[in-house]
Parts: C-alpha cells; structure tokens; sequence
C-alpha cells in the first residue's frame, strides 16, 4: 500500500461510514423526539442491526491497513491529528466483536426506553436494572480495551482528553473549598431575591412563540438549524449545516424553556462554526466535550442571565405573559434568574450550585467504578449525597436519580465535563470582556459579534487542538479555574450583599 491508495481507501470508507452514521444519528433523533414509544422494540433491534454493520465497515480489514499505514505517514498538522483521533477510536473499536457491539448498543436504546417510563412514573425500579447491566457491561468493557488503565480514568478521556481522577480530584476539591461556604451563607438567605413569578402558570404555547424569538435574536437560523421538544434537552449535529436543538417545557417554571434553549443553541453553534476545511478530516468533528460544555454554558450563563441580554427580549416576555410579568421590571427578573437555591433538579440549577450537582455526580461515579459502593442502594446514595452537600433530600426518584438521561446511554464519565465547561467559559469571558464591549453589543442586538469572536478563537479549530491548547490560543493563558472561583464569588456576593 502507498501512501495515495491508502488516503483513496480511508476517504471512500469514510464517506460510507458517515452516510450511515447520518442515518442512526437521524433515527435517533427521531427516537428521543417524535417517534410512538410502542415502536420501541422494533425499532431499537432493527438500529442495533445497522450498528452491526456499520462495525463491519469499521473493522474492514483494507481501511484498518489504510488508518494504520497513515498513522506512520507524514499528512500535515491537520491531517495527522485525524489520523490520530481515528486510529484512538480503531483500537477501541477492534477489542470487540460485532455481536458484542449490537449487544452493547442495544442494551443502551432499551434503557432509554426503561428511563423514560421510569421518570415519568417515578419509579426507579423500572429502570435499576438496565441501569446496573449497563454499569457492568461498561465495567467489562473499559477493562477489556485497556486493562493498565483504571476504567474510570479511561472513560474520563474518552468524554476529555488528557483527563482523569487525579485531574477533577484536584478540580472539585477547590469547588468545595471555596464555594461551599458560600453556597451555605447564601443558604441562609432565603427570600433575599423574590423569584416567586418565576413559577406561576406559562402556558407551553405561549413558551413556543418566545422561543423563536431568543432563536432569532441570537442568530440560530432555520437554514442550518432546528428545533424540536425532547423529554431531557440535547443537541445533535447531522453536518454543520444541519444542526438540532431540543428543549423542555414546564408550565410552571418559565426559566426552565427558555435557559435549556440557549444552552442547546451554544452546542448548535459550535457544530455550525467549524471550519468547513475540516469536513474532510471526519474524526476533527469529535470535539473536545469540555470545550462543546464551555460554549453552550457560556451561552447560557455568561452571556444569557444578564440584564443585557434581556434589553430587547424581556419587553416580548412581557407581552406575551401580561398577567404574570407587567409589573415585574427587568431588574427584578434579571435578579430572579439568577437566585441561587439549593434545589435538587441539576438542569435549573442556578450558576453557583451547577458545579455541586456535577460534584455529586462525579463523587458517584468515582464511587461505582472503584467497587466502593453498594449498587442496589444506588438511588438512596444519590439522595444522601444531596442531604450532605445541599441539606435536602429527594421525595421521589423523577427529582433524584432519574433526572438525568446520561446514564441510560453509559455516558459514564461525561457529566464532569459540565463543570469544567463552566470553569472554561470563565476563562473566556475574561479575554472575551477585554476584547469586546459585550453589554454594548447584546443591548443593540450584535450577538452576531460574539458568535463571530467566538468562531475565530474556539470554534473554528474543532477537535484539532485538546480544550488546554484552544483555551491557551484564545486567552493567551493555560488554563486557571481561579478566574471561575473569582466570577462565582463576585457576582452572588454583590447580589446578596455579602462582604
């Protein structure tokens, strides 16, 4: 094999490889949105089957030979890195067998559908026992592709790159070392902030008008992007011109809609401002999830909870919700949204507590990985692990352990990602604020200007460089979860008027 034969042989499987990836990432979107949930068993076996063959192609003996002979082969700085990434995901891939990885994939859609019907009855015994196969087959299989490594650091970098116990050990010790003790002052405070409005009655429809007019004000457009509802919001990106949101409503949490949307909107736009020269390097797609963490959470927070953000879109609110908000000024709903409260649902928590559900969530992972816990208490440890750090505890499952979609899918390993996006974002925000006048520019509706800044100093590299080499190219720093501290203290200490 020479060198142009082998590029011919991974660009042709590569081309087949994404066609049917585009058809399970389709169906999959499908089936977490739309589809009839009595269609489940059909559909999941009949997915499961076309993961079978996309293995075969996968594993075919000529594109193994191709990825192998490139990864000894000079390509460029671009096209070593993709070989790289591809030839990482080939090792992982060939210590299975196709039958093992039907099984597998199987396994994690009927435990979606188990997650479902569990959530939505609060009843956790539904669930537990997909929930624990699904812990022990990936127990088997982090062993399997790399047995020097322990599991949970291996699936650490799956989810982060250079990741591990060591790395977020020393991260979350400094969450609770400082945040703790004001999240406990703050605690204290209860009443401080009247949110109360927050919660009255939103009619979903009414949410619906307001949702496109956030999509338009920050520029997602129907000719790349869409979205649609979903019980747990995601997003997913079929090309980068082809982006899906999801979101949520609860009728009695105006918040919930409208923050999970903006979140999704962050991921929609970083898959949409790749650098169109990396659609022919497949595997600089698979970006960094810290790095897709930091962006939707910079939307969400850095730039969609302040007061700026809502000059020109609060005023729609208000029309369309006259009976709940006309006597609300912008001040004391830029003030509700950012109450902090110990609470038990992770996905409205405010910005203060977030690390703290993503702490307790570690901690158990950490826990089931290295055999220190007790799995048919799984549930129970989730709830004591709130009582120790939020001083509450869950009345039901649908609030606790079943709140989360991730562990249905085995993304054990992904929710810490979540924190240290946040920790990223911070980071940005600080270069960004000395670049750009960011209140000017959301008070005049130029959101444009931030997506345009935030395309060329993060996401136009995609998976090129890890989260501390983009990090670094953007602030000119490494990174420093200090600036993360720093943000938290200052703003919840102003607002509560803390010394």
């Amino acid at each position: 094999m020479n060198k142009k034969e082998a590029i011919r042989i991974y660009k042709e499987f590569n081309e087949k490889i994404k066609a049917y990836t585009l058809v399970l990432n389709t169906t999959d979107i499908d089936r977490l949105t739309v589809a009839p949930r009595k269609g489940s068993a059909y559909r999941n076996r009949m997915l499961s089957i076309i993961e079978g063959e996309l293995f075969e192609l996968q594993t075919d003996k000529s594109y193994v030979e191709a990825i192998l002979f490139l990864s000894e082969t000079d390509l460029g700085e671009i096209g070593n890195r993709d070989i790289a990434l591809a030839k990482k995901s080939l090792e992982n891939i060939l210590k299975f067998s196709k039958e093992e990885t039907m099984e597998f994939s199987l396994a994690m859609m009927n435990s979606y559908e188990a997650w479902y019907d569990a959530k939505n009855r609060n009843d956790y015994k539904i669930f537990e026992p997909h929930l624990l196969k699904l812990i022990e087959m990936s127990k088997q299989r982090l062993q399997k592709r790399n047995p020097k490594i322990h599991p949970y650091d291996l699936a650490l970098d799956d989810y982060e790159e250079g990741m591990d116990r060591k790395k977020y050990d020393l991260f979350f010790s400094l969450i609770k070392k400082e945040l703790l003790p004001l999240i406990r002052k703050i605690d204290k405070k209860k009443g401080y902030i009247d949110d109360s409005f927050l919660y009255r009655y939103y009619p979903a429809d009414k949410q619906a008008v307001f949702m496109k007019d956030i999509m338009k004000y920050i520029g997602f457009s129907s000719e790349w992007g869409c979205m649609a509802l979903t019980e747990h919001p995601f997003t997913d990106a079929l090309s980068r011109n082809d982006v899906r949101v999801t979101t949520a409503y609860d009728e009695h949490n105006i918040t919930s809609a409208i923050f999970s949307l903006i979140h999704e909107c962050g991921h929609g736009f970083y898959e949409h401002q790749i650098d169109p020269k990396y659609d022919a390097y497949p595997y600089l797609h698979q970006i960094s999830s810290g790095m897709h963490e930091s962006q939707s959470r910079f939307f969400e927070n850095y730039l969609g909870r302040r007061k700026s953000f809502f000059r020109i879109l609060y005023p729609k609110l208000q029309e369309l919700f006259p009976e709940n908000l006309k006597n609300v000024s912008i001040d004391d709903f830029i003030r509700a949204v950012n109450v902090s409260k110990c609470s038990l649902i992770r996905t409205d928590a405010d910005e203060l507590t977030y690390p703290v559900h993503i702490l307790i969530r570690y901690e158990l992972e950490k826990e089931i990985f290295e055999n220190k816990i007790d799995l048919n208490r799984l549930d129970q440890l989730w709830d004591e692990k709130y009582e120790k750090y939020f001083g509450i505890k869950s009345g039901k499952a649908s609030d606790g352990i079943l709140q989360d979609v991730h562990w249905s899918g085995a993304s054990f390993g992904y929710f810490p990602t979540y924190a240290l996006g946040s920790a990223i974002g911070a980071q940005i925000l600080h270069k960004m604020e000395k670049d750009l006048n960011v209140d000017d520019l959301l008070e005049k509706g130029k959101f444009s200007s931030i997506t345009a800044y935030l395309k060329k100093n993060i996401q136009h590299y995609a998976a090129l460089y890890s989260f501390e080499q983009i990090l670094e190219k953007a602030t000119g720093e490494k990174f420093d979860p200090n600036y993360y501290i720093g943000y938290l203290k200052d703003k919840y200490k102003g607002l509560y008027g803390i010394k």
